[in-house]
């Protein structure tokens, strides 16, 4: 079995040695603390709903909503106010049919289970469960007593774990689950499973799968269960596909660390991008081909620092103009098959040819908002994180800012729009209103793509492509055009000859 590896600052993406595993585990359950919190005023203003459940709660934030149902969704907009009564109840209910599944194919009661993973987690000397589970959560949640707040992770773990199973696995469901009887039911549940405020520490669905392994033998790791199911979402198919070839190849998801599932998502979009960056700076620092196959941390430190920490982002130098002004400079707009969506390279042409910005596809729908808002609220508001995603958005927003810009790049594929081209271009702009950034990603690249940007060369060149060259009837009389000008200019190079021979 592979080591663990680390989940607090940017998931470190290569194995890591057993001993240095161990000395770390403190440090790491420190970086675990407090990480599922509420999402600050100033940044739900801008979309409550995006940050705020539909149909199920998990874990104790939205609790009460649940169990109470019209008095705890007074905070919802109106038309929402029955939401916790109505949609909460379905979801309850469907919550303890999953349990009893649960329970009745392990012989065991609610009470013997809870023991169980108390036991597990107790095994792994990383503290106390019930110190653990409050410790990851950043309000302490007083009036929800002990033996409730145990429960509530029981039950909530359960129906997750075999929500992803019947999702992965068809012939499990039962034939009247409201779930996947009901159209869209699981992508509304994605909906509300991916917010922030509504996530479960890892460990406990880990420790809840793990022993449920004896009943569904012979599945998948927990990481993959869950990245396959989510996959279903646009925007998330591509990242999740590539993360599970990741994980696989590397031989270390059985033991993989994440904070909660927002935080393996996050992890699906940016490791693979972390990778690119190990791969680049293992093939300048090692020569040995043993020495390929264990990457020394300093090695992905270094390339962090050079890429993240010392990015430091400037509004006037690295803002790029739109894409439809980068393609009057004669910039072309490439769609790529990566490893991630943030893997944006620049490829500079030649005499002819300004430049290609390469850019993997995004699948861009309803649910893509929701999802984007609350891996940028992570982000800036936990300190284990840097601010790939915040870069991500704003490298977009700069290149999307009207109905033109999307349009671009919807025919060059590199944004795939089930939205109109309006709600489109709003997308990426709304997405990160009053949020300060001092570190940005795409420094290197928003240079490069400027430097090329400004040469008056190459506008005017798209300018003759354009007026010229738009259509094959043009390039005919240009061509013909040129043909007579090398014509003339022949005849009247003779007619010289001649009068000068006289």
């Amino acid at each position: 079995m592979s080591a663990n590896r680390e989940s607090g600052r940017d998931h470190t993406v290569i194995d890591i040695i057993d001993d240095r595993e161990k000395s770390k585990k403190s440090k790491k359950s420190m970086k675990c603390k407090k990480c599922i919190f509420r999402v600050p005023n100033v940044l739900r203003r801008q979309n409550p709903e995006a940050y705020t459940p539909d149909v199920v709660s998990i874990g104790p934030f939205h609790h009460y909503r649940e169990k109470r149902g019209k008095e705890e969704g007074k905070g919802v907009k109106e038309g929402k106010q029955r939401i916790g009564e109505e949609d909460f109840q379905l979801t309850k209910r469907v919550k303890k049919s999953y349990l009893n599944e649960i329970l009745t194919g392990m012989k065991i009661t609610l009470e013997e289970l809870t023991a169980e993973v108390t036991e597990l987690s107790d095994q792994k000397n990383e503290g106390g469960f019930k110190e653990r589970v409050r410790n990851f959560y950043a309000e302490p949640f007083d009036h929800i007593s002990s033996k409730d707040f145990i429960e509530m992770m029981i039950v909530d773990g359960c129906f997750l774990i075999q929500l992803f199973r019947k999702c992965n696995y068809p012939e499990l469901r039962a034939f009247d689950d409201p779930v996947f009887n009901m159209d869209c039911m699981f992508h509304f549940l994605c909906h509300d499973i991916l917010l922030l405020e509504n996530q479960l520490p890892w460990f406990v669905i880990h420790s809840l799968y793990s022993l449920t392994l004896e009943i569904y033998p012979d599945e998948a790791s927990l990481s993959t269960l869950i990245l396959k199911a989510i996959s279903i979402l646009p925007s998330l198919k591509q990242s999740c596909s590539f993360y599970n070839k990741h994980l696989r190849k590397s031989k270390c998801h059985c033991d993989a660390d994440y904070l909660h599932i927002l935080d393996l998502v996050r992890a699906s979009i940016v490791i693979p991008l972390k990778t690119i960056d190990a791969r680049a700076a293992r093939k300048e620092s090692m020569s040995s081909q043993a020495e390929e196959h264990q990457v020394h941390e300093r090695t992905i430190d270094k390339a962090e620092s050079k890429t993240v920490q010392e990015a430091i982002f400037d509004p006037d130098l690295h803002h790029i103009c739109t894409a439809a002004a980068l393609s009057k400079a004669d910039i072309k707009f490439r769609m790529v098959k990566k490893e991630s969506i943030m893997d944006i390279q620049f490829e500079k042409g030649g005499w002819f040819c300004n430049g290609i910005l390469e850019i993997p596809q995004l699948n861009v729908g309803m649910s893509s908002e929701t999802l984007f808002r609350n891996l940028i609220a992570i982000e800036q508001c936990y300190h284990g994180y840097s601010n790939e995603i915040t870069s991500y958005a704003i490298f977009m927003d700069n290149l999307i800012s009207s109905k033109e810009d999307m349009e671009l790049l919807c025919k060059e594929k590199v944004i795939g729009n089930s939205m109109s081209d309006e709600d489109g271009c709003k997308f990426f702009s709304n997405l990160y209103k009053e949020i300060p950034l001092n570190k940005f990603y795409y420094v290197e690249l928003c240079e490069k793509v400027n430097d090329r940007y400004r040469s008056r060369w190459f506008t005017w060149l798209a300018l003759l492509k354009s007026e010229k060259f738009s259509s094959p009837w043009r390039i005919l009389a240009f061509e013909i055009g040129i043909i007579i000008l090398i014509l003339t200019a022949w005849s009247q190079t003779l007619s010289i000859r001649v009068n000068m021979q006289k």
